[in-house]
């Protein structure tokens, strides 16, 4: 049997009894397909063979899909109650155990098989009854993913059945879904790469913004702001899944940057790839196009990431691949020029519609860990140094970030410092004692739940003491630090609501000037692999869509710190799990207080230097939670209260003089 008629046999088990229930809307709609739609007495009547029940998603109202069938009607069915799918085709032999699958064809007579994988040579099935079944020779198989509504985008392609929607992925040899560009076929005779090669994933099309709130002036006073997110498009962890309306959801909470990672990124694979002669092919800029007009739609500013992924002697753009040093330095260099010219804003080759420019690049993600890189600390400089060219070449404005270089060792990379030391070497000898970078890119995730936060502050300082003194022995002045991706690890909802103040207080407070949270809203998915638990911990809205208590105290943290003078701002003290940083906000001091000290609170004296302040008002960082705001008198230019580990704003009570 070929794969097309398996694929319409298993349509044909997924949709009887179907039609009833779909409620039609009112009035005709043009067919999808180019055929018109076949008159009611030509249909076949209920119990007749049907035509697969396909349709494409109009758009999502509430309960209510709105999805106009392969033969032109409206339909409409309520998602209260109805399963979301997702099928992929899937090559049996990299089935893991635990997977949901479904196998059209179970067995003669028996119609589908539908269950989880069970270890064993062949695989075998245990059905939601309890048997087990083998995998039939030569079978198709569907890995099955439950799915949240935020999947329904338009354009979707679905099949339907009483029960459920099921989105239609082609997998291996499958279909295109809707908005991915197009894949060329394999090169005869050019072997895989399986060392740097991923499999080709469904990459969607970004939105388009539904409403316009660009504001120039706003961007502009925005820039200095170091709050954002990053990957907010994504649901976290599900890199093909896209967070619709995550630009209204960062200005509802004051966010104004964008870092994307992983299959976002601005990677050079994802642009270009390679034609059927092994030459170059033009640029698509297409996706990255969708996403800067959405974000500016949104006065979000981007940081792009320039990763330095092989285009694919396949021409696949969507097979992603580990990035490594370019064999070819010219065309890399070309493609860094090429992406940062067309997001300048200088009127030469920009993007059509460009609002803003782009002015800070990324060099590579977390380049240290081998999943990220294929090379050492020496094979990073050398790259940098080129994309570094490239970027001012193009843009003399531009900032260049580079990317982390020291970092805990948790992705089982033998010895971080080690990557450090090669890559500052190789700069100070070939970077001609220029710097080729304005920030350092420094990351803050991934501790274990449970370890003091006063020996994570003091991993912190050792990183950055580290990536210094590296510096300075190549003869580099320290660089300001960026923190591209931070966040903690919490299994209490209000830990997490504390630990998102304090971690952004206290990386403003050591010189940090650009502070992105890792991960917006969490993953519709359940039952993901235990490793994506921990990005789906730290969001700060839930599978569900339910804004957590972390979302409600990042919110009042933009509120009262955004528009500080952040060169201003200071770490006053950081002693035995007491923490104060001081910030300077629209002319007057406002300091974020608290005590990780183990026991309880702890009785504090802190100083307030300011003149003009004789009262203080203090208030909890988390709304709806802790004493209610009070204010404190001065005694000696200081204020004594009890800390605990919720941390407090301090603000003067009343007008001030401010200070030169």
């Amino acid at each position: 049997m070929t794969p097309s008629s398996r694929l319409a046999t298993l349509a044909l088990l997924l949709t009887s009894q179907l039609l009833p229930a779909c409620t039609p809307e009112s009035g005709p709609r043009p067919p999808l397909w180019g055929r018109p739609a076949a008159p009611m007495a030509e249909r076949p009547a209920q119990g007749q063979a049907q035509r697969p029940a396909m349709a494409r998603v109009e758009r999502v109202e509430g309960e209510r899909v709105h999805l106009v069938s392969a033969d032109g009607r409206a339909l409409t069915r309520t998602l209260g109650g109805l399963r979301l799918l997702r099928h992929s085709r899937v090559d049996p032999a990299a089935l893991t155990p635990g997977e949901r699958v479904v196998v059209p064809q179970g067995g003669a007579g028996r119609g589908p098989l539908r269950g989880r994988v069970v270890a064993g040579t062949p695989p075998r099935i245990e059905t939601p009854g309890g048997e087990t079944r083998p995998l039939p020779t030569g079978a198709l198989v569907l890995r099955e993913h439950e799915i949240g509504r935020d999947a329904l985008t338009p354009g979707t392609r679905v099949r339907l059945t009483p029960n459920a929607l099921i989105v239609v992925d082609g997998g291996p040899g499958g279909a295109r879904p809707p908005g991915a560009p197009s894949v060329r076929p394999a090169l005869a005779g050019v072997p895989a790469r399986a060392a740097t090669q991923r499999p080709t994933v469904s990459l969607p099309m970004p939105e388009t913004a539904s409403e316009d709130h660009f504001d120039r002036a706003r961007m502009r006073a925005s820039l200095d702001s170091p709050f954002g997110f990053f990957d907010p498009n994504m649901l976290r962890f599900r890199h093909t899944s896209w967070n619709q309306g995550y630009g209204e959801t960062m200005r509802a909470l004051g966010a104004h940057w964008a870092s994307q990672g992983a299959t976002f990124a601005f990677s050079w694979n994802l642009v270009q790839g390679r034609d059927a002669d092994g030459g170059w092919d033009g640029y698509d800029w297409s996706r990255l196009d969708a996403l800067v007009r959405y974000s500016q739609a949104n006065n979000i500013h981007l940081v792009p990431i320039l990763t330095a992924s092989p285009p694919q002697p396949t021409g696949q753009r969507m097979a992603r691949s580990i990035p490594r040093k370019p064999d070819d330095t010219a065309a890399y260099s070309a493609f860094v020029r090429a992406a940062v010219e067309r997001y300048d804003g200088d009127g030469r080759a920009d993007m059509p519609g460009l609002r803003a420019p782009i002015r800070r690049w990324a060099v590579e993600n977390e380049p240290y860990a081998k999943r990220y890189w294929q090379g050492d600390g020496a094979d990073l400089a050398d790259t940098l140094i080129l994309a570094h060219r490239a970027i001012r070449a193009a843009d003399p404005d531009a900032e260049v970030i580079a990317g982390m270089v020291r970092g805990p060792g948790w992705h089982g990379d033998t010895d971080p410092r080690r990557f450090m030391d090669a890559f500052f070497d190789r700069l100070g000898a070939r970077a001609g004692g220029e710097r080729p970078y304005d920030y350092l890119d420094q990351h803050w995730i991934g501790t274990a739940p449970g370890v003091a936060l006063e020996r994570q502050y003091a991993e912190l300082r050792t990183w950055i003491d580290d990536l210094e003194r590296a510096a300075a022995r190549n003869g580099f002045a320290p660089a300001p630090l960026v923190a591209l991706e931070h966040a903690g690890r919490h299994q209490d909802e209000r830990d997490q609501a504390e630990d998102v103040v304090k971690r952004h207080a206290y990386l403003l407070g050591s010189g940090f000037r650009l502070t992105l949270w890792s991960g917006l809203r969490a993953a519709p998915e359940r039952g993901a692999s235990p490793g994506d638990g921990y990005f789906r911990q730290v969001t700060l809205i839930d599978a569900d869509g339910r804004r957590k208590p972390a979302y409600h105290a990042y919110r009042r943290m933009t509120e009262r710190l955004d528009g500080c003078d952040w060169r201003r701002t200071r770490l006053l003290r950081d002693e035995r799990g007491l923490v104060v940083v001081r910030f300077h906000c629209h002319d007057a001091p406002l300091l974020v207080a608290w005590s990780d000290r183990p026991g309880g609170s702890a009785a504090v004296r802190i100083p307030i230097e300011h003149p003009g302040v004789a009262r203080v008002r203090v208030e909890s960082a988390l709304p709806d939670s802790g004493p209610s705001p009070r204010t404190l008198a001065l005694e000696d230019g200081a204020i004594r209260l009890d800390l605990d580990a919720t941390p407090r704003y301090l603000s003067p009570d009343g007008p001030t003089g401010d200070t030169p």
